[in-house]
């Protein structure tokens, strides 16, 4: 109670262990990967890498915990949907280890969307607490446990989330955006936003150990488990909230470099400074007087991220599909945000993974992203009645896409969709609309490429903006009303 732990150092970590899921290129290509045909995700790779973390990562790492555990560590666990869907069939001492650190005495599960889904991006509250609830019926299967406390999608937080959450009755929700660059927000306060308790993930303490456990030049290197209590022990009045991905652990950094021993000599550490190490629910508990954050600070979160316009495209592309595509279950693995993650030069959050790539390898994973999200919405055509509709209102892969540009050069950007393209009519210049209505490019590309003699032929004597939009929105809109 908060009268017992007053002026006491608290500490609440949690460590997550998620599967990141990638798109089939072989699907793309259409070559048959297993008996029931084509997938859109590559089970037989997957399965093969998470062998491998197994052995170098998740066992000993889950071992360790459970050791700490027994001697009094307290800690919450995030298991993702999709990593024990694989595990359950590929790696059962695995599966049988988590299922044991689940259950014990001194962990609490907590819960997240099944597929760590972007969908509360679009707005759909039903459909986010559909999928929070998936996640939470898998780890009360697995581990006899209900898990309660939601932590949202990285860099998503919304009043999506804060109303699912809130109708759900969640106790509390977890969020990284105003971990950084928000010097107002103090992460060892308690906060919520509307009515609902919100805890913010501590990320320079969570990347201590994510990130610069590695960086050789960091004046802390080696950090030892009595350095990083340390820190804590100087907290008063308040609680951080660290959270690691399980991956760093035999992962990311090698047993060789001492990860290991850091995470084991951490209780003894806390001990011997003074630091109590307390479960998410307990520090909920202590939260009596929130501070309130403010509702412009939620909704500048809301449209912080996605950061490219490769993002936005397939964010436009997905929520357009979830308007039709009857199989649900392979869309929600099209929402996952690790999709997203691959389509930047940099992705992580506090505490997780960094990554590190190319723009060439960014824009080729969008490509084959959104190849892939084609070739699935194709395949879900002969399942609609309305065929034509669908057909036309579907994205299309980037070599397919239409390029605006003047006579000079590339104006940067490309319509995946006819919804797409209505968008950026808005924002090309003047000049590159008259460079493509004199070479009837627009005309051309919905005629054929998109496939709609109809559309091609009312844009066909257009000149402007404007009377190019207008019939464009028009023959959409018409056309979605023929799928509902």
């Amino acid at each position: 109670m908060p009268g017992e732990v007053s002026g006491v150092p608290q500490v609440c970590m949690s460590f997550v262990l998620r599967h990141q899921q990638r798109v089939d290129s072989l699907y793309i290509l259409g070559v048959k990967t297993g008996e029931q045909g084509p997938s859109s995700f590559p089970s037989p790779d997957e399965e093969r890498r998470i062998r491998h973390l197994s052995r170098s990562c998740y066992i000993p790492a889950t071992e360790c915990l459970i050791r700490m555990m027994d001697e009094g560590f307290r800690c919450g666990l995030l298991l993702s949907g999709v990593l024990l869907e694989y595990l359950q069939g590929s790696e059962p001492d695995l599966c049988d280890l988590l299922r044991d650190a689940a259950s014990h005495r001194q962990a609490e599960l907590l819960t997240e969307s099944y597929y760590c889904s972007v969908v509360a991006l679009f707005g759909e509250v039903e459909e986010y607490q559909h999928q929070v609830e998936m996640h939470q019926r898998a780890m009360e299967d697995f581990s006899g446990r209900r898990p309660a406390i939601l932590v949202a999608t990285d860099s998503i937080f919304n009043w999506t989330v804060i109303t699912a959450a809130m109708n759900m009755g969640i106790p509390a929700v977890y969020t990284d955006v105003f971990g950084k660059n928000t010097p107002f927000i103090n992460p060892l306060k308690s906060y919520q936003a509307g009515g609902m308790p919100v805890l913010i993930r501590h990320c320079e303490l969570s990347d201590d150990i994510a990130l610069r456990y590695g960086e050789v030049d960091w004046i802390h290197h080696p950090l030892s488990p009595c350095t990083y209590a340390g820190w804590l022990s100087a907290i008063r009045g308040g609680i951080a909230h660290i959270m690691v991905d399980m991956e760093v652990f035999g992962g990311r950094f090698q047993p060789e470099t001492g990860i290991f021993a850091f995470l084991e000599g951490l209780p003894a550490a806390f001990h011997d400074t003074g630091v109590r190490s307390i479960l998410p629910s307990e520090a909920v508990a202590q939260a009596t007087s929130p501070d309130q954050i403010p509702d412009e600070l939620i909704e500048s979160a809301s449209v912080a991220w996605p950061v490219n316009m490769m993002q936005c495209t397939t964010l436009e592309a997905l929520k357009a599909a979830g308007q039709w595509v009857p199989d649900r279950t392979t869309l929600r693995r099209f929402q996952a945000r690790d999709h997203f993650s691959q389509m930047a030069t940099t992705s992580g959050s506090c505490g997780m993974l960094t990554d590190y790539r190319t723009q060439a390898d960014a824009y080729r994973y969008f490509s084959d992203y959104i190849a892939a999200l084609c070739k699935f919405e194709e395949d879900q055509i002969g399942f609609v009645r309305a065929k034509t509709a669908a057909r036309i209102l579907r994205c299309i892969p980037p070599n397919q896409a239409f390029h605006f540009c003047s006579p000079y050069h590339r104006e940067g950007f490309s319509a995946h969709s006819l919804e797409e393209f209505v968008k950026l009519l808005n924002v090309a210049t003047d000049e590159c609309i008259l460079h493509h209505c004199e070479r009837l490019d627009f005309e051309h590309w919905v005629r054929d490429v998109i496939h709609d003699e109809k559309l091609a032929d009312a844009i066909h004597p257009l000149t402007t903006r404007e009377d190019i939009q207008k019939a464009v929105i028009e023959r959409v809109r018409f056309l979605w009303n023929r799928l509902k």
